[in-house]
């Protein structure tokens, strides 16, 4: 992750494993889920900033183009009932029980998100290399 001997800030970490949960999206999805354009990012269903418990779970993370992605958040209306119309109602659940589980975050958590989601990019670049 970083050199030996140096220490990273949790802020950083937490940034690095965004920007590799990101990666990792684009990797394994090529079209939006709500209008099959090609891909963007990966959308948090409930914000980051709402639920660090759902920040790096996989079934909160929609890949979306860029057009669906600022509609998710400026007429989430338009968006998000597509969405739940494709997971359906266990999936929103699920999120909504995960969600209530909360989590602390501190650096121990994020070392391991990083660790995660480090494994899950490397096992879809390979994919995509086959």
């Amino acid at each position: 992750m970083c050199k030996p001997g140096k220490k990273i800030s949790k802020g950083k970490l937490k940034n690095r494993t965004d920007r590799l949960l990101q990666s990792y999206i684009k990797l394994k999805y090529d079209n939006c889920w709500v209008c099959e354009s090609p891909i963007d990012c990966g959308h948090h269903f409930f914000t980051k900033a709402n639920s660090n418990a759902l920040r790096y779970y996989l079934p909160n993370i929609i890949p979306l183009c860029r057009a669906c992605h600022c509609k998710a958040h400026t007429q989430p209306h338009l968006v998000n009932p597509r969405i739940c119309f494709i997971m359906g109602q266990d999936w929103y659940e699920n999120l909504v029980e995960v969600n209530r589980q909360g989590v602390k975050a501190n650096m121990q958590w994020y070392q391991f998100r990083f660790e995660e989601m480090q494994g899950l990019y490397e096992e879809a670049k390979r994919g995509r290399e086959k």
